[in-house]
């Protein structure tokens, strides 16, 4: 209750405050929060959390950071699903063409199928599945033109990213690793494209690096000396031989395009090798 003055008959001034500002002290009490909202604030970021009615000056003064993206894919279940199926597709598991069943993806994953019908429409984006004519998704269907394509367009990317690091005389350093030759020539020619500075030229050499990864396995049956071609050419990245980079590069995605009908049957589980076949 507020007194009143019995002389004016309204609300008293100064009881009204002091009892609004006890029921301010009442509440913040029982909801235990400090009296300094600074005090308060640091501790929200203390938990890894972003106050959310923080005043816009104050966010940029954290002091713990935010937690990191890859902590809130793992949880979440679009990220999930995409990731898993973006895998397998990669790996190779779904034969071209295959239909991909979203209800046993769905049930494989522990899922919803919400997540995974979005996954797999994202995916279609990146090349990796395609649409059914009549409804759901297939993995993407390939032929041996589609795959010479995509050879080639990989070697265009790399023949620009190099024509642009000659013309301002940059050079990629080596970055010393234990990998593979295989795995280490890959993150070299990642290196060089994105080093060109054009990010849609990266963009794409990473797309088609994908659509190209379900091949990989068939390239290990076919091509059989693959190791001795990765080291020579990470050698003539190495000493910044460009003329020749540019003549082994060419040369190698040269005879995958010739091997292309050989990779597409290898993938789609027809091919039948001859005796005493080499690669």
């Amino acid at each position: 209750m507020v007194r009143r003055d019995a002389s004016v008959g309204n609300a008293h001034p100064f009881v009204s405050v002091h009892n609004r500002r006890s029921s301010a002290t009442k509440r913040r009490e029982n909801r235990r929060l400090p009296a300094d909202i600074s005090t308060f604030y640091g501790e929200i970021r203390d938990q890894g959390m972003q106050p959310v009615g923080e005043p816009a000056g104050r966010r940029h003064q954290s002091r713990v950071p935010l937690p990191e993206t890859a902590v809130t894919r793992k949880r979440d279940p679009f990220f999930l699903a995409l990731e898993s199926i973006r895998h397998l597709s990669e790996q190779g598991n779904y034969a071209p063409g295959t239909p991909i069943v979203i209800i046993e993806e769905a049930r494989r994953l522990r899922l919803s199928t919400t997540p995974v019908r979005e996954a797999l429409a994202w995916l279609c984006g990146e090349g990796l599945v395609e649409r059914a004519p009549f409804g759901g998704y297939l993995a993407s269907r390939i032929d041996a033109a589609l795959v010479r394509d995509r050879f080639a367009f990989r070697l265009h990317c790399l023949t620009t990213s190099l024509n642009l690091a000659e013309a301002v005389q940059d050079r990629d350093e080596p970055v010393p690793s234990s990998a593979a030759p295989e795995k280490r020539l890959t993150e070299r020619l990642g290196r060089i494209v994105r080093g060109a500075g054009n990010q849609v030229l990266a963009e794409a050499f990473e797309r088609v690096g994908r659509q190209l990864l379900p091949l990989a396995q068939a390239e290990r049956r076919i091509l059989h000396d693959r190791e001795a071609e990765a080291v020579s050419i990470l050698q003539l990245a190495d000493s910044a031989s460009m003329p020749a980079l540019r003549q082994a590069l060419v040369a190698y995605h040269q005879r995958r395009m010739d091997a292309a009908p050989l990779l597409v049957l290898d993938v789609s589980g027809e091919r039948r090798d001859p005796p005493g076949e080499a690669g």
